[in-house]
């Protein structure tokens, strides 16, 4: 198995469970990989290159580290895909928020929020924002939430806390 940066979680640690402990080492929110329902939920949909957005690590680094120990090649290709936006867009509008869900505590317990997001989403209007609040950037989740035909938007704030927007299209 070649790794690259669409490479699924699951499959590369099925077939190299040693680099567990090489992505912990990269990041330490890869530590929710030690917990079992986490690993077979996000480690179905999770590519490297999502992976490398929820740790802020870049790609060629997660690519690299990974390939070496698994005695691969390494390549020094700049794969930078960070797409979150530096700017708020202008449908961003805190009185426009409708509905908020807190998912730390799910993930910490080893549920997945993503049926909830879509849940609350599905019947969402056009002016009408949901709010995310999570401990990393669940790229994943948001791609999925933005195939539905929603715009998102990433807001970092101290203290491991992502808040991540959704506005329907």
């Amino acid at each position: 198995m070649e790794i690259t940066p669409m490479t699924k979680i699951g499959e590369l640690l099925k077939e190299f469970p040693h680099l567990e402990e090489t992505l912990i080492e990269l990041s330490p929110k890869y530590q929710l990989l030690r917990n079992p329902v986490l690993r077979k939920t996000i480690g179905r949909v999770a590519t490297l290159q999502q992976v490398s957005v929820v740790g802020n690590i870049p790609l060629e680094t997660i690519i690299n580290k990974l390939r070496e120990a698994a005695g691969q090649v390494q390549t020094i290709i700049n794969m930078n895909t960070n797409n979150s936006n530096s700017q708020a867009p202008a449908w961003l509008d805190p009185f426009k928020i409708t509905q908020r869900l807190d998912a730390r505590e799910m993930l910490l317990k080893g549920e997945h929020p993503l049926n909830e997001v879509l849940s609350r989403t599905h019947n969402m209007g056009n002016n009408e924002i949901f709010e995310l609040i999570t401990g990393f950037i669940p790229m994943p989740l948001i791609e999925k939430v933005s195939n539905t035909g929603f715009d998102y938007y990433i807001e970092e704030a101290p203290g491991e806390e992502v808040r991540t927007y959704f506005c329907r299209k």
